[in-house]
Parts: C-alpha cells; structure tokens; sequence
C-alpha cells in the first residue's frame, strides 16, 4: 500500500497542480471484512477531501457489492470517497461512473465528479467531463445566477470572493458549466469570464435533472442546543413560511457540513427518537448561509431537497413558492 500511496500523490499532483497528501486512517472501529478488502487513507486534493478507499483485492473488486460493504460504515460519506487501485478492467471503471462513485488509478485514470473533471493516461492533460450530476460548487455557482445575483460576465475571482469558494474550485466549476453548455465562458488572454443565458426558466429546466438535493445528513436535536447564527430555516419549515402550508410538529433547519462537524466536536447530544423540544437538523454539502433568501434557504435548494415528496400538499407548495422565481 505504501507504494501505491506515493503514486497517488505523485500522479495527484502532477495532473492538478495541487498539494496531495494521503494519510492511512485508523481502522479498529471498521468491521474484520472490510479491513481485509480495504485499507482507508484521507486523501487531501489542495482544499478538497476524499476518504481514499485503496484496494486490496482488486479481481474480486464489483460496484454494487462495494456500495453494500460502505453502508456498513456508518461514518463513512458516499460523497467524501474515492476508489483507489492499481489497476482495474474497463468495465469496472465504466461501471464506478454510472454509479458516480469517483475513483483514481494512478497513470491511468481520474474520475472525481465532486471536482468536475476527469483524467485520462491517453490524453496526456486535463479534460472536463459532463457529468450526471454537477458539483456542489457548480450548483451553487448555478443557483446563484438563477437568483438574479449574477449581471452579465464574471471571473472564478469574482465568484470566489461572493460564495466564500477557492478560486480554484471556480475554476473548476467554470469548466463544469463550460463542458456542459450550460454557460458560455470566453476567454480574454488569461482570464475567463462565464455568461449565462438570459432565460432562467429554460436554464432551470435544463440543469434540474443534474441537480442534486443539498441534504446530505438528517440529525435530530434539542432545540436550545442550536446557534441561530448557524442554522437556517430548511425542510417543511421554510416551505410553510413560503405558501399555505402548516408548519411541521418538529421544526426543521439546514446548515452546512463544516457548522456540523464543529457541533458535534463540541460535543452536540443526539436525539434518538421524537420528542417534544426537538428539531431536525439538515447537514448540507454546501453553506445554505451562501444564497440565503429573506434569512430562510434558498427556493432552489429547498425544491430539490423536498423534490422526492410524495404528498399533494407539499407538490402544490413547491409550485406556488417557485412561480415567482420561473
């Protein structure tokens, strides 16, 4: 593993130009079979981080049983991992894409959709890819826009100091949208400035299907227990604030996935089960204080994480908080 380790970082940071560190995890609290087929590394990608998964049984390596051994390991995100290997067959490699489980094959192949780009050893240099699901960052960037906050031509400098993002996540967002045609982005000696179209109702219908819902986690916690300075009105809650519909029993918050870990560093008790002075706690894979609107979540946002809700009541609300917006 330790030599597959410095390929790794080796091959990282040749084709990103970025610091790349992998450091192995401890694994006393993983379970006997997964320590016989894996080995957990955090991997670092400048600013980025990944759970490394590294291979140590390559030929026995399949997708979907995979998926099954990681819901095992609770604290383990499905969207901070990465597959590590030598090497492995074309067809695993496909298989890893249509499931959006990013991997890295050092001289071979990079597939990191969460940095909306891909790698490949025959193409000598970096390529963006359309992906089925864009970034965190680009939707975002996308929301943004469809909030009427983007006037004509910006940089990823411009956009990295509005949505508190790297310049060099903008970047990467920018070559997303680029790859995708969602955006125009030109050129003008080393700058690049990315236009959107001015119909946000045709834009919206288009990126809907690569959007995904914000929420990443569901928490639930006493009430007294929270910063406001840290949460936003999210879920049913924010919904009712929008339309006709009632508040919910337990009132519901988002806020972004670095607020959480540092509550749960403070040491933020859990509540197992429903009780009265309890709230639900939506972590997020991005800031929801970023493109807050009226101190609740944004419309957008708060769509796509209601969007699989099969009650009448809540479809009727979602229309009625998006007609002014499309």
């Amino acid at each position: 593993m330790d030599q597959l380790q410095k390929h790794l970082e080796h091959y990282l940071s040749e084709v990103t130009g970025l610091k790349v560190m992998a450091n192995l995890q401890n694994s006393a609290d993983l379970p006997y079979f997964f320590t016989r087929l894996y080995t957990l590394y955090q991997l670092d990608i400048g600013s980025t981080s990944f759970t490394a998964v590294f291979l140590k049984q390559e030929d026995e390596f399949k997708p979907a049983q995979f998926i099954k051994h990681l819901q095992q390991v609770q604290w383990v995100e499905m969207d901070e991992l990465c597959v590590v290997a030598q090497s492995l067959p074309t067809y695993v490699r496909k298989r890893l894409i249509e499931k959006g489980i990013p991997f890295v094959i050092p001289n071979v192949q990079m597939y990191l959709p969460a940095m909306g780009m891909e790698w490949r050893a025959r193409a000598g240099r970096k390529k963006p890819v359309t992906v089925e699901r864009f970034s965190p960052a680009t939707q975002v960037v996308l929301i943004y826009w469809l909030l009427g906050r983007i006037e004509g031509s910006v940089t990823p400098l411009e956009l990295s100091k509005q949505l508190w993002y790297s310049t060099m996540t903008m970047s990467r967002a920018l070559n997303e949208l680029e790859s995708s045609k969602i955006a125009r982005v030109e050129r003008v000696g080393r700058e690049r400035f990315v236009t959107f179209s001015e119909n946000r109702k045709v834009t919206w219908q288009e990126v809907y299907p690569r959007l995904r819902t914000p929420v990443i986690q569901l928490v639930r916690v006493t009430r007294h227990a929270l910063s406001a300075e840290n949460v936003l009105p999210a879920g049913l809650t924010a919904l009712s604030y929008r339309s006709m519909l009632s508040e919910p029993a337990y009132p519901e918050y988002a806020l972004s996935r670095d607020a959480w870990k540092a509550m749960e560093k403070a040491g933020i008790e859990k509540i197992p089960l429903e009780e009265e002075g309890t709230c639900v706690l939506q972590v997020w894979c991005y800031d929801p204080k970023i493109l807050a609107v009226d101190g609740q979540v944004d419309p957008f946002s708060l769509f796509l994480s209601l969007q699989d809700e099969n009650d009448e009541r809540i479809e009727m609300a979602l229309d009625e908080m998006m007609a002014p917006y499309l």
